[in-house]
């Protein structure tokens, strides 16, 4: 079994280096948008004229336009390429209606990461790496490389480098396990299972509110174009990329918690773009992480032999995992009290054990359903609509009974 695994460390570049590399994003971001604009001029055009080059149409428009201007015949080749191959990919998602179409760069955006493909033009030795053009670059070298390199990726975050690499790792086809949990995301807590067990959230985003709004507001002070105005900013952008780095750690331990222990995760299919939507719960949501921890279960189960399963998460905060009953009077908080049976329990712990419910009622009515766990089929809006008529059901029988 062939796996894909990325080794980041941390660089530090000479002055020299780290302005070729500036001078480098830049070529980059140039070329996107020019390589990027020329697709959409293509795509513009009438349905029987539409011309739209692919990366190898490109490619040789490249190397006519490096031969004409030195600052990007300066870039590595295979960079080049790379960046084309990268465009190609972007739009083939658009077509597919994955994504939308590929933006223009902006140089307020960031740095444009730096990618060779080539694994014999990189070479990581002792404490050093080294880069075509830019020779050898002082490195920490925290662990070994494990593995074939395939390509190397230079990147800046705020005032840091960094060189990711990533390498591909045969290893022996993990064995199926057929412990199951499921796991309900929230916001209050980070994760609340099927077996009772409840991981708070930090908030590491919300204790560093008053922070950020003090060093944003220095920001919006200083005069435009200064030195002074470009350390504030430095300093609001070293916030939030310690906020993100605790987040991130975080995540990282539950999800190897749950993929070490567990054959199958059971989770909800939320939308969680849609739900980001809403003013109110966006910054949670975002603070939670709840897309980020999904990827890492996906991955992590990966390597395992393990499987991340979505089922439908309509009505699971109101469904009583005791007698099945949907109610919302049964949710009082973090208290799930069904009005029905009386099972008391947390109301998240109640949400996941609902979720696993769900799973071993699709395995039931699935046999072909393999135990590391293939996604069922949500039931969609006619799902909603049975829980919707089953609820209806419910209360007419306690009216008839005299319940109500």
């Amino acid at each position: 079994m062939l796996i894909y695994k990325a080794f980041r460390y941390r660089i530090y570049p000479t002055a020299e280096q780290e302005a070729r590399l500036h001078r480098w994003g830049d070529a980059l971001r140039f070329l996107w948008n020019l390589c990027n604009e020329q697709r959409r001029m293509g795509y513009a055009r009438l349905k029987g004229e539409r011309i739209f080059p692919s990366a190898f149409d490109q490619s040789k428009e490249v190397t006519q336009l490096r031969s004409e201007c030195s600052w990007l015949a300066d870039l590595p080749r295979n960079t080049c390429t790379q960046l084309l191959s990268d465009i190609e990919q972007s739009w083939d998602r658009c077509f597919k209606k994955i994504v939308h179409p590929p933006r223009w760069k902006r140089k307020s955006e960031g740095f444009v990461s730096i990618t060779e493909p080539q694994s014999i033009q990189f070479l990581v030795s002792g404490s050093t790496l080294k880069f075509p053009k830019l020779g050898s670059i002082r490195a920490v070298i925290h662990r070994r490389l494990s593995g074939k390199p395939k390509t190397c990726t230079l990147r800046r975050d705020g005032d840091q480098w960094f060189a990711s690499i990533k390498c591909e790792i045969e290893i022996e086809d993990p064995l199926p396990r057929t412990p199951v949990v499921a796991l309900d995301r929230g916001i209050t807590n980070l994760v609340a299972d099927s077996d009772g067990k409840i991981t708070l959230n930090p908030k590491h985003l919300e204790r560093a509110l008053q922070r950020l709004a003090r060093a944003q507001r220095t920001v919006s002070r200083r005069k435009k174009g200064s030195r002074n105005r470009e350390k504030a900013k430095l300093r609001v952008m070293r916030l939030h990329r310690k906020v993100r780095r605790q987040r991130e750690a975080v995540l990282h331990k539950v999800s190897s918690d749950y993929a070490k222990n567990h054959g199958v995760v059971v989770i909800e299919d939320l939308n969680v773009s849609g739900m980001m939507q809403n003013p109110h719960l966006s910054r949670h949501i975002a603070g939670a992480g709840w897309s980020k921890l999904a990827g890492m279960l996906k991955y992590k189960l990966a390597w395992s032999g393990g499987t991340l399963v979505e089922v439908p998460a309509h009505y699971s905060s109101q469904t009583c995992a005791g007698c099945g009953t949907v109610d919302a009077s049964s949710r009082h908080g973090e208290r799930f009290c069904c009005v029905s049976c009386g099972y008391l329990v947390h109301a998240d712990v109640n949400a996941a054990k609902v979720l696993l419910q769900r799973y071993e009622t699709a395995r039931a009515s699935r046999p072909c359903l393999p135990v590391d766990g293939s996604l069922p089929e949500g039931p969609g809006r006619s799902g909603k609509q049975d829980y919707r008529s089953q609820y209806s059901s419910q209360l007419l029988q306690k009216r008839r009974s005299g319940d109500l």
